[in-house]
């Protein structure tokens, strides 16, 4: 996730506070001491308490097709390589779920199953990875909205309202090709860059909306009542 470090006319410098809240890294700004959830971006105490970071939405995504759409990108490069992680072990174990004891709900998914969340107002869906692998598209609602989760070639994964026009979009793939379409206008649309590149909704961009890869376990710890996609 990627938050805008602005609040209040004060740019904020981030830094891990060593704490957790429901088994997730607290961040905490070196200028006033509020610790931030950084699943949610709420302050959570200290002197903004209350207040919520802009999200960015972004994505995990292979270097090759990353700089082959945006070849001017500025990386961001430690001084030194990094040959290993101290998680690799947690990783690896199924049965290791967050540093602490808690409950998730173990009916309906794995505590690590990777599930790719979206968060409208007080609603919440997890379309699961096993899902976008098997059909790249996934075409939901959380709460009012119309959403499509979408799994590209650089396996970057895009959410977007599906809304266009005052309507409300379907999204399928064309049979034996990579192009998409909606089936309300038969558009064609570009689900990397949210646009549509053909057809009468030629020309609009959808707006999109931050999607959060993560474990079940943290995700149902966050939002107990998240709606599932899994088929």
């Amino acid at each position: 996730m990627v938050y805008v470090r602005d609040m209040e006319d004060t740019t904020l410098t981030l830094i891990v506070s060593g704490k957790l809240w429901r088994n997730s890294l607290i961040m905490q700004d070196n200028e006033t001491g509020t610790l931030w959830s950084h699943v949610t971006g709420e302050a959570l105490d200290g002197p903004m308490k209350g207040r919520y970071l802009e999200t960015i939405p972004s994505v995990q995504a292979t270097w090759a097709e990353w700089v082959s759409e945006h070849p001017g990108t500025q990386v961001l490069k430690k001084e030194q390589e990094v040959l290993s992680s101290r998680y690799e072990r947690y990783f690896k174990d199924p049965d290791r779920a967050g540093m602490f004891n808690v409950e998730w709900l173990r009916e309906r998914l794995p505590g690590k199953s990777i599930v790719y969340g979206v968060v409208r107002g007080p609603f919440a869906a997890a379309v699961t990875g096993g899902r976008l692998e098997s059909d790249p598209l996934a075409n939901i609602r959380v709460g009012e909205d119309p959403v499509v989760v979408f799994l590209a070639g650089d396996g970057g994964v895009r959410a977007y309202v599906a809304r266009a026009d005052s309507i409300d979009l379907h999204f399928k793939q064309v049979a034996d090709t990579l192009d998409v379409q909606d089936e309300e206008t038969g558009s064609t649309w570009d689900l990397v860059r949210g646009v549509s590149t053909g057809g009468d909704l030629g020309g609009i961009e959808l707006e999109e909306i931050k999607v959060l890869p993560v474990f079940w376990f943290a995700w149902s710890n966050f939002y107990p009542k998240t709606d599932v996609v899994d088929d």
